[in-house]
């Protein structure tokens, strides 16, 4: 199951567009890592590919397609909801 801090990250997101725009910054999972650390959140590289393998329950196959041809640091952020699907 994924980590409730993963779950907290991913809320905070939906209604925090600098947030947002500081995670697209990121380019690597260590540096999404730090962000959540310095929002007091204990994440680490296991709980973002939780997040991303759970997106993809949510997808049809048209949209698996597509995501499984996206790079797949697009696909962490997409997961936590930094970038629309």
């Amino acid at each position: 199951m994924t980590s409730a801090q993963a779950m907290r990250l991913k809320l905070l997101l939906k209604d925090d567009p600098l947030l947002q725009q500081q995670l697209l910054r990121c380019n690597s999972p260590d540096e999404v890592i730090a962000v959540a650390a310095k929002l007091q959140l204990e994440l680490n590289m296991a709980d973002l590919l939780r997040m991303e393998a759970l997106m993809t329950l949510t997808l049809n196959d048209e949209q698996l397609d597509d995501w499984y041809t996206t790079p797949y640091w697009k696909r962490v952020l997409t997961s936590l909801g930094a970038l629309t699907p």
